[in-house]
């Protein structure tokens, strides 16, 4: 296990070494309605759709076959963010997520008279509107290599079309995931660990820079009725210095940190809630027959850029 996680630190500081910063921005942006509500967490909890983006290593303990679609409004609506999941498969459980992000209505503007400097007389006018749009698809798969730990791999493509210039990525994330003791779970995601690549169509590109994910989970019941509750702590740790925007930044070093909980009063009802880096997250799952529905809400953060909302309904069979 100590040797695994070391490996995994290696190869994101060395691939590291020649990427882009922030290029990698767009694969940060989850999936999962009950992982938004749980503040952001998920490399350890196994009862998401949404799982095989999360840590695809979980995909070895998914029981059941499922479907989900998801809508986001983040920023009060400054950007949208639609999503398909589903799992299936027996032995090698796979998944599929196709993640959109969109902003619409951006206003361009050029000069009245582009052939002379700005001034009184020649002000800044609206020339066009645009929009960008991200389409990122993922397969994720899974597999036990012990009764205990298991190990999963995510190849992803993703399309960019920002105004007028459009691109292409490929990368893959490596996750896996370890139960030392029964329902105490490390979970572990090298994010871009192929130095995922986004190639423009001007002949140019940029290099995601890789990152890892560690996040600690726990499983338990309490009261008679024996409630089920999980409750996880996730830390993501970037190759790159990225100042205030992390929770922590130390030299070529930063990271974030996130909390959940969960429990499950009764088998139809979930109430979700935790701490997103500096936001309060919260969520309702109601489930019916096969059929369920889940809604997360997180608050706005101390840089104004408002709340955002998830709405999803899933089928699992």
């Amino acid at each position: 296990m100590k040797k695994l996680i070391i490996i995994m630190l290696f190869m994101a500081a060395m691939m590291s070494l020649n990427a882009t910063k922030y290029a990698g921005e767009i694969f940060q942006i989850s999936p999962g309605v009950q992982n938004q509500a749980m503040g952001n967490t998920g490399l350890t909890y196994s009862s998401s759709l949404a799982e095989g983006w999360w840590n695809p290593a979980l995909l070895a303990l998914a029981e059941e076959n499922g479907v989900e679609v998801m809508r986001v409004e983040h920023f009060e609506g400054l950007m949208q963010q639609n999503q398909f999941s589903v799992i299936f498969g027996s032995q090698t459980r796979t998944s599929l997520q196709l993640n959109h992000l969109g902003i619409d209505k951006i206003k361009l503007t050029e000069l009245e008279n582009p052939d002379e400097e700005l001034s009184n007389d020649n002000r800044p006018q609206i020339w066009k509107t645009v929009s960008n749009n991200d389409f990122i698809l993922s397969l994720g798969l899974g597999r036990s290599i012990k009764n205990n730990l298991h190990l999963g791999l995510s190849p992803k493509l993703a399309y960019r079309s920002l105004a007028e210039n459009n691109g292409f990525g490929i990368g893959a994330d490596l996750g896996m995931l370890w139960e030392p003791l029964n329902g105490f779970k490390i979970g572990v995601n090298l994010r871009d660990c192929f130095s995922t690549q986004v190639i423009w169509e001007n002949g140019t590109y940029e290099i995601a820079l890789p990152n890892l994910d560690l996040e600690a989970g726990y499983d338990f019941s309490l009261f008679t009725h024996k409630i089920p509750f999980h409750t996880a702590l996730r830390t993501q740790i970037y190759a790159e210095d990225r100042g205030d925007a992390s929770t922590v930044s130390a030299g070529p070093i930063s990271a974030d940190f996130h909390f959940g909980m969960m429990a499950q009063p009764i088998p139809a009802l979930k109430i979700m809630t935790g701490w997103d880096i500096d936001c309060f997250t919260a969520g309702l799952g109601i489930n019916y027959k096969n059929i369920g529905i889940d809604y997360a809400w997180v608050n706005g953060s101390p840089d104004a850029l408002g709340s955002s909302q998830r709405l999803s309904l899933n089928y699992k069979w």
